[in-house]
Parts: structure tokens; C-alpha cells; sequence
């Protein structure tokens, strides 16, 4: 079984974060605002080896060692191409370049509009644009240099990448086509398309997607939001019912929705399992946020275990672990002060007695 762990590349100033959240600002801003709502409640969360900025070299090196000390095949950077408009992309740039960092890695084509959510409010920042032929090729001719790369995960020859929402995409089928011709005239044998499925209701996928992703906390949590968001739309029950926010569900209990929907699942594709370290997103939206609690490594390892064993059984190769540093959703397996290297360890442990 190979896990890859899902990157987010914002921890370093951007020119266009610091236009819409203020000078400086970068992911851990927001993270360092965290604080207890209710008892005990895991905030703030605190990195064990510092607030570090992605451009440093040191810092991408020191996360390939950790990562491969504990068996994490790979890393999935998040991608951010808007028609030709790049957000958050040096880190993976400097990847490149820095050819003595071990670290195996993909791209996750985010394409989903960036918005201002955390206060309460939905602000376009900036809008997910699709364009025709001429903008896949330039998408494509941007990734080339990445997917020609040792360390760039392959499939029988084939680039992997994966998209968060392909089924908002138009014309995604003739795009995919498009890039497959072109990635056999670079070499290869194609390229291998993932589709997540982020909710229990999404189950439609593409003619020439390869492999269907079960994004986890997503799907497993979804029946639970729900209530939640039913509750929102009548502030008079949130008064009524204060101890509800934010809003909270069992650890355990998503676990086990995760496992079971898992082992459940078939598709005429390649199968490609989720995982999840945690959930805590109250360091930005606050009261207004979700928290999984009673989040522990005994529970994390015990599920990894049942899932990997089902992955044996339907011939699932890879999981992609959400996430290496979602620390802004509290949702990360490097060290932090609380834990040390425990989620580490568990992976490492886990995989070492396979």
C-alpha cells in the first residue's frame, strides 16, 4: 500500500494574500489564532519544529526525510492554475529545481474558486476561469517539466494528477483526450486522471477519468454537516441551542462511516482510498467552525489498520492521507507539540508490518 499525503504549498507570502488578508499574511496567521472554545479543545496548534516558510530549503528537506523515515511514498501538491493565472506555485517550482530533495510528489488540480469565508461572509477573490484548447496546452506545457521528473508519480508510464471537481470543468472529456495525445507525444503512455468524489451523493466521474478518489474527511462526514447546515439557516435554534457551535462529531464515529463506505464502494475504475489525520477549523471561522473531536493516534491507527487490510482485498494501491500540514483545518500528521511524531510513527509502524 503507498500513501500519499496531501501538500499545501501556503505557508510563504504571496503578493495576492497580502492584498486580500494584509501584509505578511500567510496560513500561519491564521493558525496562531486558534483558541479553546469549549474543554479541551485542542487550540491553538503549535508545530514542533517551528512556523516554518516553504521557500526555505531546509524546511522542504526536512519534510521529505520525515516523510520517507515513516514510509509516506509521496507527496500531492496542491495546484492552483486559474487559465494561465498561478497561485502558491514556488514551492513545487523550487521542488523542481532542487533535485537532491527526496520527496515523490504529484499535482491536485484545486480548481475551485477562491473565496472569503472565514467571517461569515462569501467573497469572490478570484474566480475559476475555463478556457478552450489553447489554455490546456499551456496547462499541459506548464506540468510537462514536472511530470518529466524522476521524482514525479507515475502509473505505467503515466503522469498522475488529481482534480478536486472535474465534473465542473466543460468539455473535461475532450480536455483529458487533449492531454492524453499530448503526454504520448512527450514519451509517455498518457496521462492518469483521478476524480474525487467529495460527498456519499457524488457518484458521477468522466469517460476518460482513470481512478475514483473517496476524499476523506469529506465523505464520511458529509450526513453530519448536514444537520449542522440545516441549523444555520434558523439563527433563533442557534440561540436556542448555543453548546451546538461549533459544530462537533465523534472522531470515532467518522472513522467508522470512512471504513464502511470504503469497504462498500465499487467502481468500473481504479479505486483510490481516503484517509484523514483530524478535523479543526475554528483558528478561521471560530464559532462558525467544525471540529471532529476525541481525535486520537490510538483511533488514527486502529482505522489506517482496517483500511489498508480492505484495500488489500479490492485491490486498492494507494491512499491519499489528507494531509501532510492542513494546519488551518487542523488536519496535518507532522509533529506538533501535542503529539510529537506520533501520527508518524503510527504510519511508519503500520506499514512496516504489512
Amino acid at each position: 500500500m503507498k500513501i500519499i499525503a496531501y501538500y499545501l504549498p501556503q505557508f510563504h507570502q504571496v503578493a495576492e494574500n497580502e492584498r486580500w488578508w494584509g501584509k505578511g499574511f500567510t496560513e500561519w496567521t491564521n493558525v496562531k489564532k486558534g483558541k479553546p472554545l469549549f474543554k479541551n479543545h485542542n487550540q491553538p496548534r503549535v508545530p514542533l519544529n517551528g512556523y516554518y516558510n516553504l521557500l526555505d530549503k531546509n524546511t522542504m528537506y526536512r519534510q521529505a526525510n520525515q516523510a520517507n523515515e515513516h514510509g509516506i511514498y509521496g507527496m500531492a501538491f496542491y495546484h492552483y492554475w486559474f487559465s494561465g493565472d498561478l497561485l502558491l506555485e514556488k514551492p513545487a517550482e523550487n521542488l523542481l529545481k532542487w533535485k537532491d530533495i527526496n520527496m515523490n510528489f504529484l499535482f491536485f488540480w484545486a480548481n475551485h474558486d477562491w473565496i472569503r469565508s472565514w467571517n461569515g461572509t462569501k467573497e469572490l477573490l478570484k474566480k475559476q476561469i475555463y478556457g478552450e484548447k489553447d489554455d490546456w496546452k499551456s496547462h499541459f506545457m506548464y506540468m510537462l517539466p514536472f511530470f518529466q521528473d524522476n521524482r514525479y508519480i507515475k502509473i505505467h508510464n503515466k503522469p498522475m494528477m488529481g482534480i478536486y471537481q472535474s465534473t465542473v470543468i466543460p468539455n473535461f472529456d475532450a480536455m483529458i483526450a487533449y492531454w492524453n495525445n499530448l503526454a504520448i507525444e512527450f514519451g509517455f503512455d498518457g496521462i492518469y486522471i483521478i476524480e474525487s468524489m467529495i460527498n456519499s451523493k457524488d457518484n458521477k466521474s468522466s469517460k476518460y477519468g482513470n481512478a475514483v478518489l473517496l476524499r476523506q474527511p469529506n465523505i464520511a462526514q458529509y450526513d453530519y454537516l448536514r444537520i449542522y447546515e440545516k441549523i444555520k439557516r434558523y439563527p433563533q435554534l442557534q440561540k436556542l441551542i448555543p453548546f451546538c457551535y461549533p459544530a462537533k462529531v465523534s472522531y470515532e464515529k467518522v472513522m467508522e462511516s470512512l471504513v464502511q463506505f470504503s469497504k462498500g464502494f465499487e467502481s468500473e475504475k481504479d479505486i483510490i482510498f481516503g484517509f484523514f489525520s483530524g478535523w479543526d477549523n475554528t483558528c478561521r471561522h471560530g464559532n462558525r467552525g467544525f471540529v471532529i473531536i476525541n481525535q486520537n493516534v490510538i483511533i488514527f491507527k486502529k482505522y489506517l489498520k482496517e483500511l489498508i487490510e480492505i484495500g488489500k482485498q479490492k485491490n486498492v494501491e494507494y491512499i491519499f492521507l489528507n494531509a501532510w500540514n492542513e494546519w488551518g483545518e487542523g488536519m496535518y500528521i507532522e509533529p506538533d507539540t501535542k503529539d510529537k511524531m506520533a501520527y508518524l510513527s503510527a504510519i511508519g509502524e503500520i506499514l512496516q508490518n504489512e
